[in-house]
């Protein structure tokens, strides 16, 4: 299963994505996966207003 898609804890209007590869067998016989996750400038602000305002991070595990 790849893809990109959207993650939880921000709005979409944030434009935060998780780019998932394809699952492989790595060297040591561990099943992987590649993630990567794009952070924009967007979601910066909403974590900096939100952890301002005393809110939190919605998703965030403690």
């Amino acid at each position: 299963m790849s893809g990109r898609f959207p993650v939880p804890g921000y709005p979409r209007w944030t434009g935060v994505r998780a780019d998932i590869g394809t699952m492989h067998i790595g060297a040591d016989g561990a099943l992987t996966v590649d993630v990567t996750v794009r952070v924009t400038q967007r979601a910066r602000w909403y974590v900096l207003v939100r952890q301002l305002l005393g809110k939190g991070v919605p998703g965030a595990t403690a």
